[in-house]
C-alpha cells in the first residue's frame, strides 16, 4: 500500500476565449507538423475551420476527420498505417471519443503493433507523440487522462499509461455552446459520475501501487471532486433545457475539467465498471450507460459511503434548497435517481434491452474493468450478482 501520493497534471487553459490561445501553445512545444484528429461533426461545425484559419502560417497541418463514436480497437489498427508517424504533435479536437483516437493513435505511430497490444495498464513502454486536447463538450474528461477508452472483443477495455496523458490543454466553453441538450444530458451524466465517484473512491492508504496514478482517494482529489460535483450539480439541468446559458456552459466545462483531473489522480469504481461493460453489450452512449447503472453501483457501495454520499447530499440541499441535507446518504441516492428520471434516461440496463439472463454475463465483462475496480470503495464480493440481478 501507498504512504504517498503523486500529483501530475498537465498545464491547461480554461474559460470562454481560450481556444486562441492554442498556436501560442503549440508554437511553445516546439510543433511545426500538427495531425488534427477530429470526427464529421465538428468537422461540419465550424470549430473545425476556425481552428485551421487560426494555425494557418504557423506550422503544418494535416487533417483525419474520421473519428467514430464509439470507436473499437479495430479502427485504430486500420489508420495506423495510412498516417504515418513523423508528426510532431497530435490534436485530438472533439468529444472523448476525439481525445481517446488520439491517444490510441499516438501510441500506435510510436511504438508499433496493435492497439490490443497495450491494454491495461503500464504497457506503453516510452513517450509518445505529444498529444494535445481541445474538447468540444463537457464529460469525458480526456484531456486530463491517461487513459484512452475503446471497445475490443465486444467489451468496453482501455489502454492506460501515463505516458499518454495529454502534454497540454484547452477547455473554452464557447466550443460547447451549439451542442444539442441530448448531448449535454448524456456527456454531463459522465461528468457527474467521474465526480461522484472519484470523491468516494477507495483511500489511498489502502491502494496497492500501480503503474498509473488511479491511487485512490486522496485530499488532491477529493478536493477537485467536490468542487467539480458542485459546479456540476448548479448547472447540469439549465445546461441541457438552455444551452445558450453561458454562465450554465462554464460551469460545466469548469465541473468537467476539475473531475477529470480528479478521477485520473484518484480512480474510479463500480458504476462505471458496470457502464463499460454495458457498453460493450449494447450500442447505447457512455453517459446512457451510466445512468443505467448507478442504481446497482451506488447502492452496493452504500453501506462503506454512506458518510461521503451524507457529504454530497448537502451539496446538493445546499444549492437546490440553500439548506442542508436531512437524511444523510440516502437523500443523495434518492436525488441522483429523481434527476436521472428528470432527464429521461433508462434507470436501469433492462431498460436498455438487458434481462436477468444477462446477468452473469455483465458481471464477467464488469470484473474485466480492474482499471475501476481497484478503487470501488467496496471490495466486490459474492454478493454483487445478487445486487446485478436485482437491479437490472
Amino acid at each position: 500500500m501507498s504512504e504517498t501520493i503523486t500529483f501530475s497534471p498537465a498545464p491547461s487553459v480554461l474559460g470562454f476565449g481560450a481556444l486562441n490561445k492554442l498556436p501560442e501553445i503549440l508554437r511553445s512545444r516546439g510543433v511545426k507538423h500538427l495531425l488534427i484528429i477530429t470526427d464529421s461533426q465538428i468537422a461540419e461545425s465550424g470549430i473545425l475551420e476556425r481552428v485551421l484559419d487560426m494555425l494557418k502560417g504557423t506550422m503544418k497541418s494535416e487533417l483525419f476527420r474520421g473519428v467514430p463514436a464509439e470507436f473499437r480497437s479495430s479502427d485504430i489498427d486500420a489508420q495506423k498505417e495510412l498516417l504515418g508517424s513523423d508528426f510532431d504533435a497530435l490534436l485530438g479536437l472533439g468529444g472523448g471519443s476525439s481525445m481517446d483516437f488520439a491517444k490510441a493513435m499516438s501510441i500506435i505511430m510510436t511504438h508499433g503493433g496493435s492497439l490490443g497490444d497495450y491494454l491495461g495498464e503500464g504497457s506503453v513502454p516510452d513517450p509518445v507523440i505529444p498529444v494535445v486536447c481541445v474538447p468540444t463538450t463537457s464529460g469525458t474528461g480526456s484531456q486530463n487522462t491517461q487513459t484512452t477508452v475503446f471497445t475490443i472483443g465486444g467489451v468496453k477495455r482501455g489502454v492506460s499509461s501515463e505516458y499518454i496523458r495529454p502534454a497540454a490543454s484547452i477547455v473554452d466553453p464557447e466550443l460547447t455552446m451549439d451542442l444539442p441538450p441530448e448531448v449535454t444530458r448524456n456527456s454531463g451524466y459522465d461528468a457527474l459520475m467521474h465526480a461522484c465517484e472519484s470523491f468516494i473512491a477507495r483511500p489511498y492508504s489502502q491502494v496497492p501501487a500501480r503503474p498509473i496514478l488511479y491511487q485512490g482517494s486522496n485530499p488532491f482529489s477529493r478536493g477537485l471532486s467536490l468542487e467539480a460535483f458542485g459546479f456540476i450539480w448548479r448547472s447540469y439541468r439549465r445546461a441541457v433545457s438552455d444551452g445558450g446559458n453561458r454562465g450554465a456552459r462554464l460551469d460545466m466545462s469548469t465541473g468537467s475539467h476539475l473531475a477529470g483531473l480528479a478521477f485520473s489522480h484518484s480512480g474510479l469504481g463500480l458504476v462505471h465498471a458496470l457502464a463499460s461493460a454495458v457498453g460493450g453489450m449494447v450500442a447505447e452512449p457512455h453517459g446512457v450507460c451510466l445512468a443505467a447503472c448507478t442504481g446497482i453501483g451506488l447502492s452496493y457501495n452504500f453501506k462503506v459511503c454512506e458518510k461521503d454520499y451524507a457529504v454530497l447530499a448537502n451539496v446538493m440541499c445546499g444549492i437546490d434548497e440553500g439548506a442542508a441535507a436531512n437524511g444523510g446518504g440516502n437523500i443523495f441516492l434518492k436525488k441522483i435517481q429523481d434527476l436521472i428520471k428528470e432527464l429521461g434516461f433508462p434507470s436501469k440496463p433492462s431498460e436498455l434491452g438487458l434481462g436477468k439472463q444477462d446477468a452473469e454475463k455483465l458481471l464477467e465483462n464488469t470484473l474485466l474493468q480492474t482499471r475501476r475496480t481497484k478503487t470501488n470503495p467496496r471490495t466486490l464480493d459474492d454478493e454483487l450478482l445478487s445486487h446485478i440481478e436485482e437491479g437490472i
